[in-house]
């Protein structure tokens, strides 16, 4: 820890955003525990494989076609193409391909995907700086790791202060809210900047917040909302470099604060909890605790999957013929049941919300024994099969799923026409708790990248992503992530 300083007063204490600023300012790597700063490269590597592996799907060509035909050219990477955009459009690109698939990380109590957000501000911090007119300086990756640190660190704290999950229950897409003080931390960390230069990203990129949950339903746009917490970010990040001051207080702040706005209609008591965002600070890493997905669904559909193979395997004899099955219910949590408990009347559904939605989920699961992303192609999100099964399957609020330790989890009860009835209540999905372990993320690294790029790119690139406070120079990285890679639905 380096020499403290402060950007308190002499006559006042300092407030949330403050204390949040000086511990973004002092910490240093050594500060970290090394398992939680292992853990964060795995973490780093399960979002450069969804962002490979997402890059070339039908949806995000779409979004890069659209950004490559707008924008001027730039300097900054543009992962799994052979394009360079400038600082502030190569994160919107790069993060809708993590998030393109719905395989990427996430925080089941303060919902966000940390690394979508993360990932693609800080590459273009560091192509940035290396690029700068005057004062260049090359990132190194020992910076890269501690910037992303923070990172991971403040999303959950801003979420916790909101009561977590009560966001996306009101109908805000809670990711993208919670990302945006998590990007402009980040980035002040990578680029250097003093306490109260952070305390003014913070607060630029804070009064761009946004994200509305309805996208979930047929927009591409879904793919792209944590995209702009990256980039607003940054933009409050290089903004508070240079001089310009943004919102100050801006947690604490009882009038247009971000707590006070974005926990309008809650119905948790208190509304907010400003303390929440320096709470355990150092003590308690929320990396260590970040969740990665198995399948390409939402994440609150986890325990529904497994819950529905469990009964699969168990009793194959019950679902030879599917046609038999007269009703399934689903109970899920309050946050669980607003996002993804919604009846799928549209066929076909649009990928983004059949990823979304509990009923097409499960209808796949029991037809395909699997939900992956080929579960979400063309041929897939017009099946006949699945479609014969999804006006039975009813989701409703099940209040006994409203904890921290069961919000992802499921009941599901099966009842068949000859009136045999099949049960199986899961509290929560593996890799859940605990965690998926760094062996099983390495595991799922190799698995989406086999067949997309070549073998030596991809070791080059976990070597680099696992040995980061080795790299000298974060473009040796940008150099392999650049590059077209295959599509995995051709």
């Amino acid at each position: 820890m380096r020499p403290q300083e402060s950007v308190g007063h002499q006559d006042e204490p300092p407030g949330v955003t403050r204390q949040l600023s000086d511990w973004i300012y002092n910490l240093e790597l050594e500060d970290v525990p090394e398992e939680v700063r292992t853990r964060a490269k795995y973490l780093i590597l399960d979002g450069v494989a969804c962002a490979l592996n997402g890059a070339h799907v039908p949806w995000s060509e779409e979004a890069a076609r659209a950004v490559l035909g707008f924008e001027e050219g730039g300097k900054c990477t543009v992962i799994g193409w052979e394009k360079k955009l400038g600082v502030l459009a190569a994160p919107l690109l790069n993060s809708a391909f993590i998030q393109a698939c719905e395989l990427d990380d996430f925080h089941s109590v303060a919902p966000l995907h940390s690394t979508s957000i993360l990932v693609p501000t800080l590459l273009a911090a560091a192509e940035s700086e290396s690029n700068r007119t005057t004062k260049p300086r090359v990132v190194d990756g020992a910076s890269f790791l501690l910037a992303c640190l923070v990172g991971f660190e403040v999303g959950p704290r801003a979420g916790m202060a909101l009561n977590g999950g009560e966001v996306l229950a009101l109908g805000w897409h809670c990711g993208p809210i919670f990302g945006h003080p998590a990007a402009a931390s980040a980035a002040s960390k990578l680029l250097g900047l003093g306490p109260q230069q952070i305390e003014d990203a913070i607060g630029i990129a804070c009064t761009q917040s946004c994200g509305l949950m309805s996208a979930q339903y047929e927009g591409m746009i879904k793919r792209m909302q944590h995209a702009f917490a990256a980039r607003n970010g940054l933009f409050g990040a290089l903004l508070a470099r240079s001089g310009y001051v943004g919102i100050r207080k801006v947690f604490e702040r009882p009038y247009g604060g971000y707590l006070s706005m974005f926990s309008l209609g809650s119905n948790q008591t208190p509304r907010y909890q400003v303390q929440e965002v320096v709470k355990e600070l150092g003590q308690f890493w929320h990396t260590a605790v970040i969740r990665t997905k198995l399948y390409a669904c939402v994440g609150g559909a986890h325990s529904l999957v497994e819950a529905l193979a469990a009964l699969q395997t168990t009793h194959p004899e019950r679902f030879a013929d599917l046609s038999n099955i007269q009703t399934i219910n689903v109970r899920l949590s309050k946050p669980v049941f607003a996002h993804s408990g919604w009846p799928a009347i549209e066929r076909p559904m649009t990928a983004t919300g059949a990823q979304m939605n509990c009923a097409y989920i499960a209808a796949a699961q029991l037809v395909e024994h699997e939900v992956l992303l080929t579960q979400f192609s063309t041929r897939a999100l017009d099946s006949d099969d699945i479609w014969e099964l999804v006006p039975r399957i009813v989701c409703e609020h099940g209040p006994e799923f409203d904890t921290p330790a069961r919000g992802c989890g499921a009941h599901v009860r099966i009842r068949f026409e000859d009136g045999y009835v099949l049960e199986k209540i899961l509290d929560r999905p593996r890799g859940f708790d605990p965690p998926l372990t760094n062996e099983e993320i390495l595991e799922k690294w190799r698995n989406l990248t086999e067949g997309i790029i070549e073998t030596g790119r991809r070791d080059r690139i976990e070597k680099a992503l696992l040995g980061l406070e080795g790299l000298k120079d974060v473009r040796v990285l940008a150099k392999e992530l650049a590059g077209m890679v295959k599509n995995p639905l051709a």
